[in-house]
């Protein structure tokens, strides 16, 4: 009797707890609506004890001919169900519900494994490694992509540190007046004429490499080798290398044992390192190390370490620091970087001896971004100047005096002099504003020390012998304001400067200050002019018209009478032109 009696209540327990599953019913096909017979679908989530093994969380049934699935007997709850199939995407849906007693429907569309790959062309520029073509890898439509090519933002993070992605490669050849030399003291009185290459070589890295041919008070041709890295990840690194040939105008006497020989030529090598580094949030770091080296039968070597640290005050502006043989900032583009790779250290004579000019620039400044588009900078600054170049002009009976202590200056038909070295320290105040989108002004003044003629100096009517004895350090101040216009239709850029010194001074006051406002002692006028693009040439072509101290201000005699007069000057007047050319 007790064994009719269990058997009895098993008989009628199966068929009551049924009720107390659910299932799930389904059908994969693939995005043409075909069934997928074979694939795998994997369910996960509490199932059942009595149809999968003890204690099981997960569970696989096979697609059958008609790509439908079936899974039986699951506990109440919470599953997620994951198909995948040979030669397509697996695809993923989570949070199905089950009741008991219920039957729910899914239906899974798998995509085929190659239809991600797709080219796009690119709606903007081309990608940072200088192709044609962007590629995108995607997922099906119902997923979002696996991958996918991203210009880089074009905001930076702090100062001087592009973000952007790099520039595609350039190209430049051109007929350049004065092509803007960014160091302090490479003032340039010819014309330059440049062919240059940048190519990136990778997201992070470039590589130009550039050629010049100018006048800076000698013929001096030039190539450079400059490669940087690390420039969006905010450290950027940069190492140059350039090696100039220095013709003269005249044979260069020489001192010593080659008293009774003199050299047309020499050559010149520069080998400069320098690295920025963010030292926090607020704070970059730059600093680096020129080496200038003149191969001649008497040679001459500098070493100039530098140092800039830059600190963001917040909305209140920027606090500078600057040590060492400085560069003033360009704007970044490849003439501005051809021209500050390029650049040479003015050469002059000392007792027959070549030596090469250098500056010593320690400054502390304080640079504010004001409302509408103005700048405003505070700066006290010093300077140590060691055998300063000072251009002159005159006969050769004023010059006969100054036998290994001049070297021809075939720009202007003039000479280059050795000053001798002196101290200058002083303050500077600019301010520029952009006023739209088509002009631009700057002010500056400055007060510090410039060589001058000495007022106690005589000469008669005799020949210089001696350029130290004849001028002196003195206090000076200068005023100076730039405008730069564009013409919206025809594209015309002018730009106006004029630099007010007082009488007898025969150097800049605070070069640094000048080169970075671009400007030049006395009247200047520039004017750069876009030519139509020429259909079998693919290239944009700017004439250029440079004109500086129209005026021919400035000069001042310090020897002679009548024609045979030595006449110094801080500033040559030329009137030049010339072509660039962009590929």
């Amino acid at each position: 009797m007790l064994a009719c009696g269990w058997a009895l209540a098993t008989s009628t327990a199966i068929p009551a707890r049924a009720a107390e599953y659910g299932r799930i019913l389904g059908v994969v096909t693939d995005t043409q609506g075909n069934p997928l017979m074979g694939a795998a679908v994997t369910i996960m989530g509490p199932l059942s004890g009595r149809l999968w093994s003890a204690g099981a969380t997960a569970g696989r049934v096979i697609t059958d001919a008609h790509g439908r699935f079936a899974v039986e007997r699951l506990l109440p709850g919470w599953y997620s169900l994951q198909v995948t199939a040979a030669m397509h995407l697996p695809v993923l849906r989570g949070r199905v519900r089950v009741e008991a007693g219920e039957t729910f429907l899914e239906k899974f569309v798998l995509g085929d494994i190659l239809a991600p790959l797709r080219l796009k062309v690119p709606e903007g520029r081309v990608s940072n490694w200088g192709e044609n073509w962007k590629w995108v890898l995607r997922t099906s439509a119902a997923t979002r992509p696996l991958l996918r090519f991203r210009e880089g933002s074009k905001k930076s993070s702090g100062p001087k540190l592009a973000r952007a992605s790099l520039s595609s490669s350039q190209r430049l050849i051109g007929m350049i007046p004065g092509s803007r030399r960014r160091q302090a003291l490479g003032g340039d009185v010819g014309i330059g004429s440049v062919l240059a290459y940048l190519r990136p070589l990778s997201e992070d890295s470039d590589l130009l490499v550039a050629g010049s041919l100018g006048t800076a008070g000698m013929q001096i041709s030039s190539l450079a080798t400059v490669f940087r890295r690390d420039i969006l990840k905010g450290d950027p690194q940069e190492v140059a290398l350039v090696v100039h040939q220095l013709s003269f105008g005249h044979d260069l006497p020489l001192a010593g044992q080659a008293a009774r020989t003199s050299a047309g030529s020499a050559q010149g090598v520069v080998v400069s390192y320098a690295q920025t580094r963010r030292l926090f949030d607020s704070a970059i770091l730059t600093a680096g190390m020129e080496i200038d080296y003149l191969n001649a039968a008497q040679n001459a070597f500098l070493m100039s370490p530098h140092a800039k640290l830059e600190y963001q005050l917040g909305a209140l502006g920027v606090l500078t620091a600057r040590y060492g043989g400085v560069r003033a900032d360009g704007d970044g583009s490849l003439l501005d970087r051809v021209g500050a790779a390029t650049a040479f250290p003015r050469v002059t004579l000392r007792g027959s001896r070549p030596q090469l000019e250098k500056l010593t620039h320690a400054e502390l400044s304080f640079a504010r971004v004001l409302p509408r588009g103005g700048r405003l900078e505070l700066a006290a600054y010093r300077d140590h100047f060691q055998n300063t170049a000072v251009w002159g002009f005159g006969q050769p009976a004023a010059l006969g005096g100054l036998v290994g202590n001049l070297l021809a200056n075939p720009a202007s038909n003039g000479v280059t002099l050795n000053g001798g070295d002196y101290t200058s320290h002083g303050l500077r105040v600019s301010y520029t504003q952009s006023i739209g989108s088509f002009l631009q002004t700057a002010v500056l003044y400055g007060l510090g020390d410039a060589l001058a003629v000495n007022p106690g100096y005589e000469t008669g009517d005799g020949a210089l012998r001696n350029l130290r004895s004849a001028v002196v350090p003195r206090r000076s101040q200068a005023v100076g304001g730039r405008v730069t216009a564009r013409l919206p239709k025809c594209r015309t850029q002018i730009t106006t400067s004029y630099e007010w010194l007082p009488n007898g001074r025969v150097t800049e006051v605070d070069p640094y200050g000048q080169t970075s406002l671009e400007l030049q002692p006395f009247l200047g006028v520039q004017i750069r002019q876009p030519l139509p693009n020429l259909a079998f040439l693919p290239a944009r072509i700017e004439a250029l018209a440079d004109f500086r101290n129209l005026l021919a201000q400035g000069h001042v005699s310090v020897s002679g009478s009548g024609e045979e007069k030595l006449l110094l000057t801080p500033a040559y007047r030329s009137i030049r032109g010339g072509f660039a050319v962009h590929f």
